[in-house]
């Protein structure tokens, strides 16, 4: 089956999801906490700085007739508040550093769980760690993306946007092509891709509408609106991978 716009993908990706919505939402979630894709909106209005001349700064400013008591809990709430910020300055840490260990590794087991349930295959949770078995191989792909994106938007923004689009389907070809090696699978993205990227931008921008709704849910509507994406987004390498392999594969 040919489909040719974004709407057909979406339709497609919605009926393939009947009936397996929660199961798909708990995949979701845990790949973006892993892969670091999850952002609570409205967070930017409330910072801390952490900087121990500002709290020495605050400190001195405070009234020097003002009572003991209460000049001790002044310098209390100061010091909670540099905690507070330490605290999620080492999570954020963390939480950088296992989505560049574990990152490609769980994107790659995610893709391989979205072909599975657009293909109408049966489906576990457990298919989102089936390539640990490649971590070593998953990571390389990872890294090496991260890299030459990162260079593409430093050279300018254009570059960087073509490979982010060119790379994207390197997960889906490591998921289906064990044989692949990490640079091989985004080798083989870039050809797969040549001629589609403005086609997977399309409908990527047809989910803009449903983005807008779930920022204005402080983010909880990415629950469902990243099952739904990454489903399109199967189908997409599905029809994609049948034409470039000269196969039926969607």
């Amino acid at each position: 089956m040919k489909l040719l716009y974004a709407s057909e993908y979406r339709s497609a990706a919605r009926g393939m999801l009947r009936g397996k919505w929660t199961e798909a939402v708990l995949v979701g979630l845990v790949s973006s906490l892993i892969c670091g894709q999850v952002g609570f909106r409205g967070t930017s209005a409330f910072r801390i700085n952490l900087n121990l001349d500002d709290f020495a700064y605050y400190a001195a400013q405070y009234p020097e007739d003002t009572g003991f008591v209460d000049s001790i809990a002044h310098l209390l709430f100061s010091g909670l508040t540099a905690g507070v910020a330490a605290l999620l300055l080492l999570i954020g840490v963390i939480f950088l550093i296992v989505s560049i260990v574990l990152g490609g590794v769980i994107e790659t087991g995610y893709a391989r769980y979205n072909m599975k349930l657009v293909s109408g295959s049966r489906t576990s949770f457990y298919d989102l760690f089936y390539e640990f078995r490649r971590w070593g191989t998953c990571l390389v792909m990872n890294l090496l993306r991260m890299v030459l994106t990162f260079v593409g938007f430093i050279l300018f923004i254009i570059p960087g946007i073509m490979l982010t689009y060119g790379f994207r389907m390197a997960p889906y070809i490591l998921a289906e092509h064990p044989e692949c090696s990490g640079w091989e699978a985004l080798s083989e993205s870039w050809k797969m891709m040549r001629g589609h990227k403005f086609r997977l931008f399309c409908l990527d921008l047809s989910f803009i509408g449903w983005a807008i709704l779930c920022g204005l849910t402080c983010g909880i509507g990415y629950l469902w609106l990243t099952p739904y994406t990454k489903a399109s987004e199967a189908i997409f390498y599905l029809e994609l991978a049948g034409d470039y392999y000269g196969t039926s594969r969607y």
